[in-house]
């Protein structure tokens, strides 16, 4: 204990022994459960919990008001079918699995409350209702990770939830999106998804590939016009093939341009 004059005031200081790390048990010798582990019932039960149908229907509504494509039931629920597929079909757990089918459903989930950053307010909504459903905090985490990062402006792909998440989301370009078909009210982004006759993904497993083949009406859109607004989407989807140990080939009307 030292005790100090400054002015009229007395300052006293008294020495605090340094604590380290080991002097508490913060790393537990086994894990402890903190939930469910995320199987495919859970993850079905989360996906007609009514509180996410609602969180869906009121982005859409929002994003309808904006005039942005279709991000309703019809999307999300197509990614998430596609990030599930691409999983098991690349040899990944059905748990990573399961984790990229909730990613898929959720990720758009937060645009009611405005487009920029909606990764993060998509994985701040979805939270709670994850936590009610018991599931365990590492899969809660991981998708909420995917969430927040699956926006091309921000977004760092960490694991195969993620990558697999912006691979079936980016990919999802197709004529059915566009709510006006109206050329007068169309902006680049409805030519370009009107022009679209088809977008499928496939991957093989054996030649780790993943591949994307889009047929395009010129007559509607060019192929210069498509690259104009997916290029920054591409090139995310090719990292996250990265991540996943694959290469990413780009297909359009016959032609590759990987």
């Amino acid at each position: 204990m030292y005790t100090y004059l400054t002015g009229y005031t007395f300052y006293t200081l008294i020495e605090i022994p340094l604590v380290t790390m080991d002097d508490y048990e913060i790393y537990p010798k086994q894990k402890i459960p903190t939930g469910k582990p995320l199987i495919r019932e859970l993850a079905l039960k989360v996906a007609n919990d009514p509180r996410l149908h609602a969180l869906i229907r009121a982005s859409d509504k929002y994003l309808d008001a904006i005039g942005y494509t279709e991000h309703g039931f019809r999307h999300t629920r197509l990614v998430a079918k596609r990030a599930r597929e691409l999983a098991l079909t690349l040899g990944h757990t059905k748990r990573i699995a399961e984790r990229a089918f909730l990613a898929g459903l959720t990720h758009d989930v937060g645009n009611f409350l405005g487009r920029h950053m909606h990764g993060i307010s998509s994985a701040t909504l979805v939270y709670p209702i994850l936590v009610d459903h018991g599931i365990e905090y590492d899969d809660i985490t991981t998708i909420l990770m995917a969430v927040a990062n699956h926006e091309e402006e921000v977004g760092v792909i960490v694991d195969e939830t993620g990558a697999c998440l912006v691979i079936a989301d980016k990919t999802d370009v197709h004529r059915s999106r566009v709510r006006y078909p109206d050329p007068t009210t169309q902006d680049i982004h409805d030519r370009v998804n009107i022009a679209t006759k088809s977008c499928s993904l496939t991957a093989d497993p054996v030649e780790r590939l993943i591949k994307t083949e889009v047929i395009i009406d010129t007559a509607i859109a060019s192929v210069m016009e498509y690259f104009e607004i997916f290029t920054s989407r591409m090139v995310m989807v090719r990292k996250s093939s990265r991540l996943l140990g694959c290469r990413f080939k780009l297909i359009i009307n016959d032609t590759e341009l990987s």
